[in-house]
């Protein structure tokens, strides 16, 4: 039988990461290079890699230190909402958060937001949650991304939820299976939205109808009938974040990139934990402002771009420094990854109906919803990394594997093929875990993105010879 760990308060990854940032907290809004080299110094070598990731480019580092702030902020919001008489919700990265903030009562967390920050900010890097959570007999099939931080609230004292939502089921089926096993572990309710894969007018409507009885179910537990009136505030707030995305998504089409790399994993964030709020709106309208100035001056931080990246799944959200800004200064421009593929109706604010149908919508073509939830993941995946690929300019792709993400790596050769043939861009194939540094060390990803970049991409771009004329026999 396995001996339940002692642990202090605070041993929870939640509460944990919160009293580290809470150092950042006090940093003034501009910070020196040397000022960053000294932190980099002084913090344990686990995470001198983040402050590096994040402070490092100095045309960045002003709005990385205010979102490190809002970060915080958030988190101490969230920990005093049980206090203030609201319940915590558990939500997944496939969920929008902003139908949890338009309660009075409640509050989510992303889960994947709290592994994201506990591998970023904690020595060991979320590690021990996760052996911890292998140690009780949970399958090292479930994704690290979640089972980290339902490791962590099983293991510590600290921040608990009174309910989880989850619409994974048949778009991402770890996630949903981590999220029941801490529902029933923990005896507080789950809701589920289901998503069908039919995606006509029909599936459409079904998933709304699914929708307006989550809203029931939701405001029973809140103890209160969702009000049109804050609803409307939310989705306006989404709707404007919704437009500096576009704003966003448009600047990356510039070459070079004026996107600074890291803002890639800024709108992950953003997008999980913070839309719906005056937040996310004051972030990426000065991450929309620097990039701007940046194609406005011509500003690139390498001597030239030499390989635009669009990376056909997800981040190695480990070592931020090792992927973002290395590549960077290497003039490789990251355009985005599956995560940030968004697709934002217009919004009709006229009525509540109207309002839940646009979420509806929103929630339907979420990413990693909208492929891995469609009758065919490969297809669906295929046209929207081809769209982003032609779209913004990517001239390669990269796969960056996630040992539970077993439908895409089933997917993964029909993608490549299908990806070369449409938009004749090649795609280096990755294994490792986007969490996990034990899977694949950075060093290793770095040495196959600068081989890649080397020896196929850049020969691509580089001028054809000529054939030579064949002598007459």
């Amino acid at each position: 039988m396995i001996p339940t760990p002692v642990l202090r308060e605070g041993d929870n990854a939640f509460e944990r990461t919160l009293n580290i940032l809470d150092m950042i907290y006090k940093f003034p809004d501009h910070i020196s290079d040397e000022e960053v080299e000294g932190v980099a110094n002084y913090v344990n070598p686990d995470i001198r890699n983040t402050v590096l990731g994040l402070f490092e480019i100095g045309s960045a580092r002003d709005l990385e230190v205010l979102f490190v702030k809002k970060v915080i902020d958030i988190l101490r919001e969230a920990q005093r909402a049980k206090a203030e008489g609201k319940k915590v919700v558990f939500v997944p990265f496939t969920f929008p958060p902003e139908i949890i903030f338009a309660f009075e009562n409640l509050f989510p967390v992303c889960t994947e937001v709290i592994a994201g920050l506990a591998v970023n900010v904690l020595a060991g890097q979320g590690e021990r949650f996760w052996d911890f959570a292998m140690g009780i007999g949970l399958p090292d099939s479930l994704c690290t991304a979640n089972t980290m931080t339902v490791g962590s609230f099983l293991m510590g004292p600290g921040l608990k939820p009174d309910a989880i939502v989850s619409n994974s089921p048949g778009s991402c089926n770890p996630n949903a299976k981590i999220h029941a096993f801490a529902a029933d572990y923990l005896g507080i309710p789950q809701f589920i939205l289901e998503k069908p894969v039919d995606d006509s007018e029909r599936g459409r409507e079904l998933y709304h109808k699914y929708l307006c009885d989550l809203i029931k179910n939701l405001e029973e537990f809140a103890g209160e009938e969702l009000s049109e009136q804050r609803l409307r505030e939310v989705v306006l707030k989404s709707s404007r974040a919704a437009d500096l995305y576009n704003e966003f998504w448009e600047l990356r089409k510039a070459r070079p990139c004026p996107v600074h790399n890291i803002f890639n994993a800024n709108i992950l964030f953003l997008r999980s934990q913070l839309w719906g709020r005056d937040e996310a709106i004051e972030l990426l309208g000065k991450m929309v402002d620097i990039s701007k100035e940046r194609l406005r001056t011509g500003e690139y931080t390498a001597p030239k771009e030499i390989a635009r990246v669009y990376v056909s799944y997800i981040f190695a959200l480990f070592d931020l420094h090792g992927f973002f800004p290395w590549m960077e200064k290497r003039g490789i421009s990251i355009l985005g990854d599956i995560l940030a593929i968004h697709f934002f109706p217009p919004v009709d604010t006229s009525s509540k109906e109207s309002m839940l149908r646009w979420l509806s919508e929103v929630t339907f073509d979420y990413p990693m919803t909208r492929q891995m939830g469609a009758s065919e993941i490969s297809l669906k995946w295929l046209e929207d990394i081809s769209f982003a690929v032609k779209d913004l300019g990517a001239d390669c792709c990269v796969y960056i594997g996630h040992h539970a993400c077993k439908h895409t790596a089933g997917s993964l050769s029909f993608l490549r093929r299908e990806l070369m043939k449409q938009t004749k861009v090649p795609t280096l194939t990755l294994v490792g875990d986007s969490f996990d540094k034990r899977h694949t060390p950075m060093s290793i990803i770095q040495e196959e993105i600068e081989l890649f970049v080397d020896k196929v991409v850049s020969k691509r771009k580089g001028p054809k010879r000529r054939k030579k004329a064949s002598t007459p026999g």
